[in-house]
C-alpha cells in the first residue's frame, strides 16, 4: 500500500484530539537540536550530544505519528531500534552498530517526513498546529538530508571536502548546517560535495528546498480562498 493510501485511510490520517500540539513538539525539539548542537563544539562531550539531541527529536516524531494506524506501527519498527541503540551509542555500548542506527535512522526521518508533509498538504483546514507542522516538517526534511550525508561520508570518506580547512573531517553535526545550506540554497561554499552520490542527493534537496515552500504557499493559499468563497 502507498503511503498515499495510508495517509488517505481514516486510521492513518486521524490524529486524536487527546494529543495536543503533537507538530508544535516536534518543531521545539528540532529548535532545541540545531540551537543547541553548536554549545557542544570543542567539548569531549560533542558527539554523545549531538546523538541525544537527535534522539529528542526521534521521540518527538514518534509522538507526532501516534494513532495513525500501520502508519504508526511502521514508524515504530524504525525508530525505535534505532533510538535505542543512539542512547547507548552516547553512552560508549554496540559502537559497532553505528552504522545500523544511522541507517535506520534515515529510513524513520524520510518516512515520517513524508507522511507529516502530506498530512500537512491534504489538512481540511489550517490551524496553529496545521502550522507549526509545516514548519517542522520543512526543519525535518533537512535534518534528515543532514543524515544522509552523514552517512555517505562514513561509506565514502572522500564524498564531501572542506575548503576553508583542506583535510578536515567533517563532523556529523556540520551536515546538518550544511544540509540547511543547501535546502535553502544559500550555498556558502565552505563545505562541498565531492563524491557523486553526495551531489546527487544535494540535487534533490536543492529541488525540495525550492519546491516545498511553492507548494506548501499553494495549498495555503487554496484554503484560505475556498473558505472565503463558503463563507
Amino acid at each position: 500500500m502507498s503511503l498515499g493510501a495510508l495517509a488517505r485511510s481514516p486510521k492513518a490520517v486521524t490524529a486524536p484530539s487527546k494529543l495536543p500540539h503533537r507538530f508544535l513538539s516536534l518543531l521545539i525539539t528540532e529548535l532545541v537540536l540545531i540551537l543547541g548542537y553548536p554549545f557542544t563544539d570543542g567539548t569531549q562531550l560533542r558527539a554523545e550530544m549531538f546523538r541525544l539531541f537527535a534522539v529528542l527529536v526521534f521521540c518527538a516524531a514518534l509522538y507526532a505519528v501516534l494513532g495513525r494506524g500501520r502508519v504508526t506501527v511502521f514508524a515504530f519498527l524504525l525508530g525505535i531500534p534505532a533510538i535505542a541503540i543512539h542512547i547507548a551509542n552516547a553512552a560508549d555500548y554496540f559502537m559497532s552498530l553505528q552504522l545500523i542506527s544511522l541507517v535506520l535512522g534515515v529510513l524513520f526521518l524520510a518516512f515520517v517526513t513524508a507522511v507529516f508533509i502530506w498530512t500537512v498538504v491534504s489538512a481540511p483546514s489550517v490551524t496553529g498546529d496545521t502550522l507549526a507542522g509545516a514548519v517542522a516538517a520543512y526543519l525535518l526534511v533537512g535534518i534528515t538530508y543532514g543524515l544522509v550525508y552523514g552517512l555517505i561520508a562514513r561509506l565514502s570518506p572522500d564524498s564531501f571536502r572542506d575548503t576553508v580547512q583542506p583535510g578536515k573531517v567533517v563532523h556529523p553535526s556540520e551536515f546538518i548546517f550544511f544540509s540547511f545550506v543547501t535546502l535553502t540554497t544559500v550555498g556558502y561554499g565552505d563545505i562541498v560535495p565531492w563524491g557523486a552520490h553526495a551531489r546527487s542527493f544535494v540535487i534533490l534537496e536543492s529541488v525540495t528546498g525550492v519546491m516545498y515552500p511553492a507548494v506548501l504557499i499553494g495549498r495555503l493559499i487554496g484554503l484560505h480562498s475556498s473558505r472565503r468563497s463558503t463563507s
